[in-house]
């Protein structure tokens, strides 16, 4: 009987205690298929229970197929994300770090090329509300920390003045318009 040889070793010895048939643990598959062919065990019996373990072998084949085709699928769509995150965050840096037993998170931008951007946005002696400056598109990819950093900078480097005005959004509750100095200590 060939089909024995289809089933795994799992099987073989449940289809064998099915029957109350005792096999060692140290026998490879073929003794113990012998052992089990060597029981004379009715026919017809031996061929039903051979049958269920085919069954399930196949449907467990299947159920694994169908298993792996979707976790393809999710991996896709991971990837996809991933794509697009990487996509919105050109100008940060992601770093994962471990705070009180927990990981964290952190987004930080190159400060450099996000005042050097603020910088190019706005000619000497004009001015921008925060609110304006904010819903600029590169702007808003970048995380608002860094923004309130590079405009903190700015300002302490003495590019632009800082004004109350008439922003909705105050970066610090105060600042809602930043000016652009006639002549600072930096060129663009």
């Amino acid at each position: 009987m060939t089909s024995l040889k289809k089933l795994t070793l799992s099987q073989l010895e449940s289809l064998a205690k099915d029957f109350g048939i005792e096999l060692k643990k140290s026998d490879k598959k073929a003794e113990k298929i012998k052992t089990i062919l060597n029981a004379s065990i009715e026919e017809n019996r031996l061929n039903q229970q051979l049958e269920k373990y085919l069954i399930q072998k196949n449907e467990s084949r299947k159920t694994n197929k169908v298993l792996v085709s979707e976790l393809k699928g999710r991996i896709r769509l991971l990837e996809e994300q991933v794509k697009f995150l990487m996509s919105k965050i050109s100008v940060s840096e992601i770093t994962i770090g471990t705070e009180a037993d927990r990981d964290v998170i952190t987004v930080t931008s190159d400060l450099t090329d996000v005042k050097k951007f603020i910088k190019a946005l706005i000619s000497p002696g004009e001015s921008i509300t925060i609110d304006e400056l904010i819903e600029i598109k590169e702007i808003q990819k970048i995380p608002l920390v860094a923004l309130k950093h590079a405009i903190y900078d700015l300002i302490e480097e003495d590019i632009f003045d800082a004004r109350e005005g008439n922003s909705r959004q105050k970066i610090g509750g105060k600042i809602g318009t930043l000016v652009r100095r006639q002549y600072s200590n930096c060129n663009v």
